[in-house]
């Protein structure tokens, strides 16, 4: 399983600002798709959904995956 975010892209419904950290899955409370060839499709999926938008920020994604990172590190 692998969490799988987005950053700098406007996400439907296409409002005017970019949003620094989404699920390309869609589905925020659970970003981790199986694989690499989901994280592909899920990709491929999400250049076609999602407007590229700046400017790009990366702090509120590298805070994501930390905060994942601990949880998973404290469930084992």
């Amino acid at each position: 399983m692998i969490n799988l975010y987005g950053f700098g892209g406007a996400i439907p419904p296409y409002g005017q600002k970019a949003s620094h950290c989404f699920a390309m899955n869609g589905n925020i409370f659970n970003p981790r798709v199986n694989g690499i060839d989901n994280v592909i499709a899920h990709y491929k999926q999400c250049l076609s959904n999602v407007n590229l938008y700046g400017p790009t920020h990366f702090g509120s994604i590298i805070d994501q995956v930390n905060q994942q990172v601990e949880a998973d590190s404290n469930s084992y």
